[in-house]
């Protein structure tokens, strides 16, 4: 059962209410680059590109620029098709799920994330759901590359916190890595690592 004293839930979004196949975009780029691939992913790696990306320090024009430049057949939209490709689906009973703990919970949602996988995470949602975009659902939707901290930096946790006047142990945090939820727990935040279950099936269990 979850504690008593829960107010507050903080949610992930990848691997937690969107389902992710994390390899499919670098499979995809491997075999586009071929012989240069391990050339290019050393260069990707070295510059921290990912991380960078994901806490605002690289737009969305220089992350697509970075492979239109080693690929001559390459398009801006081939490349945002690519990157977009570790996204699958957000299962209706995850949005019903949100949408029922937020008539009781102060529900919030913190993710590691860039803006080419948010714009087209709110496209999904409009078109499958008819949900304009996903901070509709949440008292409040954190996104790394917007306050420009990520997940296990403490600092993103401590800005959530703050800005919300939220006390760590009324509140729930809720991710899918396990370096995330150490770096919550150190700061007093109650946590659930969600593993083997879903969302969706831990919250059942405990009858939310």
């Amino acid at each position: 059962m979850l504690p008593t004293n829960i107010k507050n839930i903080i949610l992930d979004l990848g691997g937690v209410i969107i389902n992710l196949d994390t390899q499919q975009p670098f499979n995809a780029f491997k075999k586009l680059f071929a012989d240069n691939y391990s050339e290019i992913e050393t260069t990707f790696t070295t510059l921290n590109l990912f991380n960078n990306f994901e806490v605002g320090k690289v737009t969305a024009e220089e992350f697509i620029l970075f492979f239109l430049n080693r690929h001559s057949n390459l398009t801006p939209e081939k490349v945002v098709d690519i990157w977009n490709s570790m996204l699958l689906d957000i299962p209706k009973e995850r949005i019903v799920l949100i949408r029922k703990l937020a008539l009781k919970y102060n529900v919030f949602l913190l993710s590691n994330t860039n803006e080419i996988h948010l714009t087209h995470i709110n496209k999904y949602l409009f078109d499958t759901y008819g949900i304009t975009t996903i901070n509709s659902l949440f008292k409040k939707a954190y996104f790394s590359h917007e306050i420009g901290f990520r997940k296990p930096n403490p600092e993103i946790f401590e800005f959530v916190l703050n800005e919300n006047n939220l006390n760590p142990s009324e509140t729930l945090f809720v991710d899918d890595s396990i370096e995330h939820i150490q770096s919550a727990k150190q700061l007093g935040i109650n946590t659930k690592h969600l593993v083997d279950e879903t969302l969706t099936h831990f919250f059942n269990e405990n009858k939310q």
